[in-house]
């Protein structure tokens, strides 16, 4: 039997493997247009980084047609340099069988690219490597991207690193993230933050606030993202700081984005200007008390005055009236200090030597006091300054002993005096205005004080001593006659380092020599004289114990209780009076307002100012509109009696067609 194939079996033969031809053709070409479809660059090179095959989007790059490439290695394409990283990678793909990455930048177009270098195996033997195929993507939009990303980052890095505010990440209460401000302004270093919890780090009495804000920020509720409190930092000094925060997820985890600035010169300074506009509304209180106690005064100090002419001396009563008299005294010094306090005005303003003024103060101490050291540095030629000598003196004084009842146990005493310009900026809030100032520095080493009384110091009444060793208004007045002679006071102290209190006062701009400071004067005998009065004034108890005192003096008397009535009499009777008593703050008219009225009816007439305030500046401007003295009540009756000499001579009877003196009450109006 013939077993050789048909002519039939033999072209069915022919024909698959014609159908397998092409199938395996089709498939690979295929295989090659999907290769030749991506983007990306596909080649393969032998260990000389010959080109063995390449798709067709590597030939447009390389700018041949695959064609003529054949034979054709990287080197052929590439630089040296770019070669020599080339056929290291292919190198170390034939020794190792390992894929291997790397990106690279292109010299021809400036584009970056991501390639993965793999082995080609024989499928005889798995073994043996026979090419490396190249996978070269395109990056560049991606680099780009990455590499703008980088540049926006190093953007806020740097803004973040050098802000001035401190900016802060903080997860279940502890930093996660932290600016080298926060280190700066907490105190620590930048790996000690993430060990510390933030709430330690707030005062207690703040603490609680602090942490219900920050729950309710995490819980969502953004009404109060922005609060003040103070922390400690590690030299354990309190900052008042504001801090901003809000929600983030930070690592996934829900956390605060906090941005703190520190805000300690803005409190102190609003704490300040609280203190001032405080000290303000008190001191308006304390004048308007001391001018009704003044009032007062005047009545028991009147009356007394006349009991004690008629009695006699061996009288039991007599000791009595003259201890009533001193208290008046001591009562009047009282409310010298409150009207001191209160602004109530300069007494005698005049030029003196402040080096003289504090040497004689401080001798005082000095001689009292041998277990305090007293050093003086006084400038030489300090500015001259125009103020009350009596009371910067009182002034002095207060605070000398203040400072030698800190030291009970002895101490040094440093005494400065400074001339010094300030500017617009510095001590604004407290300054009135800019120029030469002179300064004057206390300093003691005694106790010191805490923060709270620090505040409090500058109150009226507010006392640290025990019971009965002092009224609490030494510096308060100070206070207030330094701002009233357009100065500032201020004090710096630590508890148990001591206090210094610094004065500034504006300097002289007038020319002339300064004056010696004053010696004690002494006061003239009460006399008897024959002359007429019209007191002026609303209340009836100074209408009454004032026309008693001066009919004992042997006055004639008129009075009227409102400036209408008064200005009446007046023009019926000019020619028979002799004096006018005038209280400055009446209902419907003013004494400001009779005073202008009476000059206009005689504009020659003298008068004399009278106020249970001081001499204030509303006082004074009447006095430069006329007037020739000023007497504060309670007066006594020698007093009265050598201040009305002084206008009216020792004439028993002015002349009918002369114009008279006039005694005005000088209430305070500004500020009051």
């Amino acid at each position: 039997m013939d077993a050789r194939p048909t002519y039939q079996q033999l072209e069915d033969k022919i024909a698959e493997l014609s159908d397998r031809i092409h199938q395996q053709i089709n498939l690979e070409n295929q295989y090659r247009n999907l290769v030749d479809s991506t983007s990306d660059s596909l080649y393969l090179v032998d260990e000389d980084g010959r080109y063995l095959f390449m798709n067709q989007n590597h030939a447009r790059r390389l700018g041949r047609p695959r064609e003529k490439i054949a034979g054709l290695s990287y080197l052929d394409f590439h630089s040296p340099e770019q070669y020599k990283h080339f056929a290291a990678k292919i190198k170390t793909v034939f020794e190792t069988g390992i894929s291997i990455r790397d990106e690279h930048s292109s010299e021809r177009d400036n584009r970056y690219f991501l390639r993965t270098f793999s082995p080609v195996r024989d499928p005889r033997d798995a073994k043996r490597i026979v090419a490396v195929s190249v996978v070269s993507k395109d990056i560049t939009d991606r680099r780009q991207t990455e590499e703008a990303l980088k540049r926006s980052e190093e953007k806020y890095r740097q803004l973040i690193e050098h802000s001035s505010e401190a900016i802060f990440i903080l997860n279940q209460g502890r930093f996660s993230y932290a600016n080298p401000r926060t280190g700066q302004m907490l105190g620590h270093a930048q790996d000690e933050l993430p060990l510390i919890s933030f709430l330690n780090l707030v005062i207690a009495e703040d603490r609680e606030m602090v942490f219900d804000r920050q729950k309710a920020i995490l819980e969502g509720d953004h009404s109060t993202t922005t609060y003040n409190f103070r922390i400690v930092n590690r030299d354990d000094a309190t900052i008042w700081v504001e801090t901003n925060s809000v929600f983030i997820l930070w690592e996934k985890q829900p956390s605060t984005l906090n941005f703190m600035r520190d805000i300690t010169r803005q409190k102190r300074t609003e704490t300040r200007l609280l203190q001032a506009q405080k000290m303000e509304s008190i001191g308006t209180l304390a004048g308007g008390i001391a001018h009704d106690f003044n009032n007062l005064l005047m009545g028991i100090q009147g009356h007394t005055s006349l009991a004690l002419l008629n009695q006699d001396k061996s009288d039991p009563n007599f000791e009595h009236l003259k201890t009533i008299e001193s208290l008046v005294a001591s009562g009047a010094n009282l409310t010298k200090q409150l009207l001191g306090f209160a602004r109530g005005g300069k007494y005698e303003v005049k030029r003196v030597d402040l080096n003289a003024l504090i040497t004689k103060t401080s001798d005082t101490i000095g001689r009292t006091r041998k277990d305090i050291s007293i050093h003086r540095q006084l400038e030489k030629n300090l500015w001259t300054t125009d103020v009350d000598q009596g009371q910067i003196e009182q002034v002095l004084l207060n605070l000398l002993v203040n400072a030698s009842q800190a030291m009970p146990g002895g101490g040094e005493l440093y005494l400065e005096t400074q001339n010094i310009v300030l500017d617009e900026s510095r001590f604004k809030p407290v300054a009135r205005r800019k120029g030469p100032f002179v300064k004057i520095s206390v300093t003691d080493t005694g106790i010191g004080m805490d923060e709270k009384t620090k505040d409090r110091i500058f109150e009226p009444f507010f006392t640290t001593r025990e019971m009965g060793r002092g009224t609490g208004l030494g510096l308060a007045s100070a206070y207030g006659i330094i701002k009233n002679h357009s100065g500032f006071i201020n004090v710096y102290s630590e508890k148990g380092q001591g206090t210094t209190f610094n004065i500034y006062l504006p300097a002289s701009i007038r020319k002339g020599t300064q004056d010696s400071l004053p010696d004690a004067e002494t006061e003239p005998e009460t006399a008897v004289f024959d002359e007429t009065i019209l007191i002026i004034d609303d209340e009836a108890m100074i209408l009454n114990v004032a026309t008693d005192m001066l009919k004992t003096l042997g006055y004639r008397i008129l009075t009227a209780n409102n400036g209408p009535a008064a200005i009446e009499l007046y023009r019926q009777q000019m020619n028979r009076i002799d004096l006018i008593i005038l209280d400055m703050i009446m209902p419907d008219m003013s004494g400001s307002e009779v005073f202008d009225e009476l000059k206009r009816i005689n504009p020659r007439i003298k008068i004399l100012l009278s106020s249970g305030y001081s001499l204030n500046s509303q006082a004074a401007q009447i006095l430069d509109r006329g007037c020739d003295g000023f007497i504060q009540k309670p007066f006594t009756l020698r007093d009265i009696s050598r201040q009305m000499r002084e206008i009216l001579g020792n004439k028993t009877k002015a002349s009918p067609q002369l114009p008279l003196p006039i005694i005005l009450d000088a209430r305070q109006e500004d500020g009051l």
